[in-house]
């Protein structure tokens, strides 16, 4: 298994790529991790070239590919001596306002991954991170929110050309569920639920952590709570754009809620099925639109509403529950009889 893991600067990629080898040492998987900007400054620095942070991104493009592709080469010589290897990588970059090459399809072939994950992060995070790092406290934070949309991008269209599954990942992602998702067979699914809503029923949505926490031994579960950012965006919209970050702007606020309902999109498309947890008879058109994106990409939707409902909620609906421990044993039934 090879697995190439993108993600912008101060995406959190590092640290998840080091939880993740941790895990898989603990569990000894035959595994070797790499990450690429390492190995180009160790071959560099053979060639007598030195790739400091500083200054590596404004060295001539041709001289990046060819330490990129050497590095490559490098590290696809090493990653025989194991079972599985993992590689940390850019897609693109995103500096002084113009977009390099981060990932080439040759480089691919060069080191052909049998998976593509892309990591991300809450943008008021990975916009704090880069405020306290010199090499790129001077990026605008409207540039920050394209860039992650880029690298989200290229790496799926990657994973496309090379016919290879891709998966967005959330830094908050545990572990042990990217190396299901990695390793594994379990299947996977969406937690959809009316979470604005529930946040004046903060016992409803501990009943559903409780619930989602029973399902994690047979599924991979992407929660879109793991990703912040509408917090950020309604925080700012309260305090009339008042906010520590003094530069993001209404346009920004826009840019975070359309990313947000197109990740949370990715997540369902990536997803086996879905499963809605509505604890309450207050309408959500968030829920209801995942249900209805969900139901057009013919994924299973699974819901427990234990309340009277419309003919419409029903047909967005593969199943309707009005218990939830009804609805975790059908699950997991469902899932034996997969595997079986």
């Amino acid at each position: 298994m090879k697995i190439i893991v993108t993600g912008i600067s101060n995406s959190g990629r590092r640290e998840f790529m080091e939880e993740f080898e941790k895990l898989c040492r603990k569990k000894k998987a035959d595994i070797s991790f790499f990450d690429i900007g390492t190995v180009m400054k160790q071959t560099g620095r053979e060639s007598g070239i030195d790739f400091t942070d500083q200054k590596v991104l404004d060295s001539d493009a041709t001289v990046l590919s060819l330490a990129r592709r050497t590095a490559f080469y490098k590290i696809s010589l090493e990653s025989q001596k194991t079972q599985h290897s993992c590689v940390g990588i850019h897609a693109c970059f995103r500096w002084r306002g113009v977009l390099l090459e981060g990932l080439a399809y040759r480089e691919v072939l060069e080191f052909p991954a049998d998976i593509f994950l892309n990591v991300v992060d809450n943008i008021q995070d990975v916009i704090a991170r880069f405020k306290e790092n010199p090499q790129w406290s001077w990026m605008r934070h409207d540039e920050v929110g394209v860039w992650m949309d880029e690298e989200e991008f290229l790496t799926e269209q990657l994973a496309k050309l090379c016919g290879k599954p891709f998966y967005v990942v959330a830094r908050e992602q545990n572990a042990e569920d990217v190396y299901d998702l990695v390793f594994g067979s379990k299947q996977k699914f969406y937690l959809s639920y009316p979470i604005t809503v529930l946040e004046e029923m903060p016992e409803e949505l501990d009943k559903i952590r409780s619930s989602v926490g029973r399902l994690r031994s047979n599924f991979v579960c992407f929660d879109p709570l793991f990703i912040k950012d509408m917090n950020l965006a309604r925080e700012l919209e309260r305090a009339e754009r008042e906010t520590k970050i003094t530069d993001i702007d209404s346009r920004m606020i826009d840019q975070i809620k359309t990313r947000t309902v197109d990740r949370d999109y990715q997540f369902i498309r990536q997803s086996d099925f879905v499963v809605v947890m509505y604890p309450t008879e207050k309408v959500s058109p968030g829920v209801l639109s995942e249900m209805n994106f969900a139901y057009r990409y013919n994924k299973p939707v699974y819901a427990y509403y234990p309340y009277a409902r419309s003919p419409f909620f029903e047909t967005l609906c593969t199943r309707i529950f009005t218990d939830v421990a009804e609805l975790e044993d059908f699950l997991i039934t469902q899932s034996g009889q997969a595997e079986a």
